[in-house]
């Protein structure tokens, strides 16, 4: 049977999502809050958006319990709603994957290349290298199978917690300034305003997206729902502690006066020091496993696509130690071809951002609705209003390129019916 094996253990599950949340924008969200909102709003912003992304997680949760299958979200809605929608979800999943890779491999290459020593040595192009080099170890990393990708994932949670601890030592004070800051923050609620504090929350909402990408990997879980439970549970904790401290440390360093506004703006913390290049290879290697473990699902995505047949089923061909390196290898060339597509300006980094924003509208109401029509227990209706309160932050960045996920659904479900008309006529005659 052309089935994934079940290799990924608790751990590897776990440090798969903090990778999967946790990337590029590691040290850019902290400044981005303060600046979208000023210093009392983001300090207030940070738990609330901790509190507000529970109900996602639950219903990404609930729905790996369920179906545990290597196409994740479309799977789900093939399920919930009719075969068409699994392939028009899944056309909606491939472009965002197609988009979303280059993209945040290539704003990573861009903050890797701010690095200073870095900045120094490579040229105006290095950030077209830097990407390109990243995106071929990642998918050599998953093409040599669970194992070595893992260590690489789990190197990279030990080197977040190594650079938090190196720049709460490189900024002496910078706790307790933080501390302060949020005391000072909660005893002047009323001076922060709702629109202030949405803004703020529509920002940060961007460090807990990620957890749909556990539901591609839920087919190789070993352990069974139990196990399951276990690396969503360990995952919330670990991301939601490492924000909090990026929060506390963001707050400190405002309060003492240091520049930590834009999307590199909290560089500024790791530099000064003769352990700062240490740091900075940190920084490299949290990049690197953060486009790991998105390459990693979008290789299952487009596997179990070809093994429906709803794309090319060769996409759905695994190796004989059941990798899909078809899927792996295909998508790299994509990658890398829109990757040079951006740098060269020909797909805007803006634009290329804009569409992602408007699929993931798409997708994350489409799983909203898939747990609604399996979950109609009062919970299960508590739980998806919820959702749907969480998922309202990402109607911040609606906008015309909508048409684009509802074109590919519209396209998915004309394909669909096609298809399906094909195979009636031929078991007629």
């Amino acid at each position: 049977m052309n089935q994934l094996a079940r290799r990924i253990s608790i751990s590897e599950g776990v440090v798969l999502a903090i990778c999967s949340l946790i990337g590029s924008g590691l040290l850019g969200l902290p400044g981005l809050a303060i600046e979208a909102g000023g210093a009392r709003a983001a300090a207030l912003a940070w738990p609330l958006i901790m509190l507000i992304s529970v109900p996602l997680v639950v219903v990404f949760l609930t729905l790996s319990l369920d179906v545990q299958n290597a196409g994740g979200v479309a799977t789900y809605a093939g399920l919930a709603v009719g075969k068409w929608a699994e392939t028009a979800v899944t056309f909606v999943l491939a472009l965002t994957f197609m988009l979303c890779i280059p993209v945040g491999t290539y704003m990573g290459a861009a903050y890797i290349q701010k690095i200073p020593l870095l900045q120094q040595a490579m040229p105006q192009s290095g950030s077209l290298l830097i990407a390109g080099a990243i995106l071929v170890a990642s998918t050599v990393l998953n093409y040599l199978g669970i194992k070595p990708a893992a260590w690489i994932n789990k190197a990279s949670v030990f080197a977040l917690l190594a650079l938090i601890a190196f720049i709460v030592a490189n900024n002496h004070g910078v706790l307790g300034r933080g501390l302060q800051a949020y005391r000072d923050s909660a005893s002047h609620l009323d001076e922060v305003s709702v629109h202030q504090l949405w803004a703020v929350c529509a920002v940060l909402f961007w460090a807990f997206l990620g957890w749909e990408n556990l539901s591609f990997g839920s087919e190789e879980t070993t352990g069974g729902a139990r196990a399951i439970r276990w690396i969503f549970a360990i995952a919330f904790v670990s991301v939601s502690a490492v924000y909090a401290m990026l929060a506390l440390i963001a707050a400190g360093a405002h309060d003492a006066g240091l520049n930590i506004s834009g999307v590199t703006g909290m560089l500024a913390l790791v530099g000064g020091s003769v352990f700062s290049p240490v740091a900075y290879l940190l920084i490299v290697l949290i990049v690197v496993a953060n486009v790991n473990s998105w390459v990693f699902a979008a290789s299952r995505l487009m596997y179990a696509a070809g093994r429906s047949r709803i794309l090319p089923a060769q996409l759905g061909r695994l190796s004989k130690d059941s990798i899909p390196r078809v899927s792996l290898l295909s998508m790299l060339a994509v990658y890398l071809v829109l990757t040079a597509f951006i740098h060269s300006d020909w797909l805007p980094l803006t634009t290329g951002l804009a569409i992602g924003n408007q699929n993931f509208i798409v997708l994350y109401v489409a799983a909203i609705l898939c747990y609604a029509k399996r979950n109609v227990t009062p919970w299960g209706m508590l739980v998806t209003a919820l959702a749907f309160v969480s998922c309202s932050f990402l109607i911040v960045g609606f906008g015309k390129l909508l048409v684009v996920p509802l074109a590919m659904m519209v396209m998915g479900y004309a394909i669909h019916r096609h298809r399906t008309r094909i195979a009636t006529a031929g078991a007629v005659a």
